[in-house]
Order: structure tokens, then sequence, then C-alpha cells
């Protein structure tokens, strides 16, 4: 007795066997942050920014600390300096931070009224932002105005009370520097 597969709602649609006698599928695949988006309501995006207050030295631009219960799932940084002169940008896991002025996550999901689980903290207009130690995860160095995506692909993953801090070193007094962080939060 051969088995049938139907479609599952009851229409009375089976699925078809090509000739190499394998079932005719296909399917719809999206990144991660779009099921996020779409069905929990739960993708958002949070910019920090930074005056650099002394020119070439390593400063604290912003941190995100997952206060949730489940995961945070991060897919880009964008990394943004205005400086005509060299710019260094560091990503770093599990620093100690503090200080800063609260930064706040919008939700890309405009029908969505949910708010991000998390504390964002930025120096916004020399609030200090006080990041020591942890683990390097990503530098990189822009040479004049510039962005650069650093893609993650959902791949760096807070739980709950991880901290991920981000630092930046313009050359120049007075240049602004910004760092863009798109992220999900607990989806499967």
């Amino acid at each position: 007795m051969a088995t049938v597969i139907g479609d599952g709602a009851g229409k009375g649609n089976r699925v078809r066997v090509g000739s190499s006698l394998k079932l005719d599928v296909s399917s719809r695949v999206n990144d991660r942050i779009y099921y996020a988006s779409r069905d929990d309501g739960k993708a958002f995006i949070v910019q920090f920014e930074l005056t650099q207050a002394t020119g070439g030295a390593t400063e604290g631009v912003g941190y995100i600390k997952y206060d949730g219960d489940n995961r945070l799932n991060i897919k880009q940084v964008a990394l943004t300096s205005e400086d005509a002169g060299m710019t260094k940008f560091g990503i770093w896991k599990s620093p100690t931070v503090s200080g800063g002025a609260a930064a706040t996550p919008v939700n890309i999901n405009f029908g969505s009224k949910l708010p991000s689980d998390v504390t964002c903290m930025e120096d916004a207009g020399g609030t200090t932002v006080s990041i020591t130690g942890g683990l390097s995860l990503f530098t990189a160095r822009l040479n004049g105005p510039d962005t650069k995506i650093v893609q993650f692909f959902d791949a760096l993953i807070l739980g709950p009370n991880d901290v991920i801090g981000f630092k930046a070193s313009a050359a120049t007094l007075g240049s602004s520097v910004r760092i863009n962080i798109m992220y999900a939060e607990s989806v499967e």
C-alpha cells in the first residue's frame, strides 16, 4: 500500500513525485530577522553616536546588554565614520561597561509595539561610556569618510545578561562616528 502525503489543509491536494522518484517540493527561505519581524514583532535597529572628544583616543561608543530570557541574534553591524583620516573600530564580547545615555532601539516592524528586552547605552554627545576588558570579536579600520557593513548572519548570539560593547577611535577631535546594530530576539 502506498503512503499518501496530503496538503495538511484538508483540500485533497497531494504531493507529487518527480521522474527521479523524489518529492517535488519548493520552499521559501528568508533571513531569520525577517521571521522575527513578521511573526514575533521582535526585530530592531539601534544607533549609537560618538563625537570624538580627543583625536586618536579610543572611546566607548555604546553597548547592548540583553535583559531577556531567551536569546538575541545580531544580524549585522554598520560602522560609519565622517573623519577624513583613519578611524578604528572594535567590537567586544563581555566587557565591563558603565555610563552613557540611554539609546532606544527602533522596532523595524512598524505595526509592532513590542519593546526590545535590552539596555542600550551610548556616548550621545559627550555622555561618557566606559567599556573595558572583554574579548575582541572584530576590529576594522576606515580611511576617510566611509561605512563598513559587518555581517554576522545571526550567528552572534547574546544570552541573558550578556553584553556586547563597541569602541572607536577617530583621528580628529570632533569627528562623528555612528554604529548601527540590526538584531532580532527569541526566534527559533
